[in-house]
């Protein structure tokens, strides 16, 4: 999780490791860019606010796309991005998700579990239990 806003980083940190993940946060682009390319498949998903000092959602997406091509990477946002999604950059990060703050954390969820493969292996479980 990365997000300049310490609490919202913080929050969102905490509800993904009460899903069940090991989750880590950070409020630098580039502290969490440092410790990716220390582990590059250590992590499945990545959350990456658009604004933030030093680099933005979008860099940091593409220079972790480098490093690991089937990572999933969410791009949460306040802002209107529909302009954004025209530019090369933008596509070339090849988002899994984008999400637009506010969010509530029961879509949140729900969005990672689908993404996650969660939601699907819950059904099968549940249909081969009946």
């Amino acid at each position: 999780m990365v997000d300049d806003e310490e609490e919202l980083a913080e929050l969102y940190r905490q509800f993904i490791t009460s899903m069940g993940f090991d989750a880590i946060s950070f409020t630098r682009p580039l502290i969490a860019l440092e410790h990716y390319q220390k582990n590059p498949y250590k992590y499945s998903l990545v959350v990456t606010d658009l604004r933030m000092p030093g680099i933005n959602g979008i860099e940091l997406a593409n220079k972790i796309r480098i490093l690991n091509s089937s990572v999933k990477i969410f791009l949460i946002t306040a802002f209107d991005i529909l302009d954004l999604e025209k530019e090369l950059e933008f596509k070339s990060a090849k988002f899994t998700k984008i999400l637009q703050k506010p969010i509530k954390l029961a879509t949140l969820k729900m969005i990672i579990e689908e993404n996650m493969g969660l939601r699907k292996k819950s059904f099968l479980l549940k249909h081969l239990a009946s």
